[in-house]
């Protein structure tokens, strides 16, 4: 493992056989559980993405006590996000606590591209969990294809960043949320659409994510700036949405004119 600042990356020597490698990516799924937050089902899962670089990933599911079960992230999308968020474009491997449900199987076939799923010291196709998955071909895109390192001089300016850097080759919708906590902490989130549509993640829900898996979660959110355009927009219940989790958070919409 490797320091870069505060934040410990994990990469793996792609060198040795599939089976070393997968072993070792399955050993930190413990690690990765101990960020799930499941104030509902009390039930935590954890998972670990093998980036096409060797940087391994951690995600694990996040619950939001007061919302719909259908805002959930499931661990295996967090994995996903996480990879994303730091230029990862390509995921080879997932290493799986639990065997993948039905709507990440769906959500993971966004990545148009092959991935094993570790599980139990067995590593076994996407496609032999999901044999007839449903798949719209849009653009040529994945949802890995526009990963970034997002970083601008405000929340205004970060927001527009990852409403650009969004997936969201069904409804063509630009959405981006960029997010200050109490303490001072960034993250911004975008859009991932899924061809199936429910299991599509909005900004707010990934960047939540990013914050959790920074071990911020319990830091309180300050300032939401949201920037959007489209058939698709998590605006009109952003404010409500987040008047349940973090009630005394100051809330905007700016536009998206200026981005493409």
């Amino acid at each position: 493992m490797e320091r870069d600042g505060g934040e410990t990356i994990i990469r793996l020597d792609m060198s040795r056989s599939r089976t070393c490698v997968y072993a070792e990516l399955a050993a930190f799924l413990d690690e990765a559980a101990r960020a799930a937050r499941t104030p509902l089902s009390g039930f935590r899962v954890g998972a670990s993405a093998l980036g096409n670089s060797g940087r391994v990933y951690l995600g694990a599911n996040q619950e939001f006590a007061g919302l719909p079960l259908n805002f959930t992230v499931h661990a295996e999308q967090a994995a996903a996000i996480a990879a994303r968020a730091h230029g990862e474009t390509r995921l080879i491997a997932l290493a799986v606590s639990a065997a993948p449900c039905g709507y990440c199987r769906q959500f993971l076939t966004e990545l148009k591209a092959p991935l094993d799923v570790v599980l139990n010291g067995e590593a076994r196709p996407l496609g032999a969990y999901l044999p007839h998955a449903f798949v719209l071909e849009r653009g040529g895109e994945n949802l890995l294809t526009r990963a970034a390192v997002l970083k601008a001089a405000d929340l205004d300016g970060l927001a527009r960043a990852a409403a650009a850097h969004g997936y969201a080759p069904y409804t063509g919708t630009r959405s981006g949320l960029a997010l200050r906590t109490a303490s001072g902490r960034v993250y911004a989130g975008c859009l991932l659409e899924s061809g199936a549509y429910n299991p599509s993640l909005t900004a707010l829900q990934t960047a939540l994510t990013l914050r959790a898996l920074d071990g911020a979660a319990d830091d309180p959110v300050a300032a939401a700036v949201l920037a959007e355009a489209g058939p698709a927009p998590l605006a009109p219940l952003l404010p409500a949405l987040l008047a349940r989790i973090a009630p005394r958070a100051e809330v905007r919409t700016i536009p998206l004119n200026d981005v493409s």
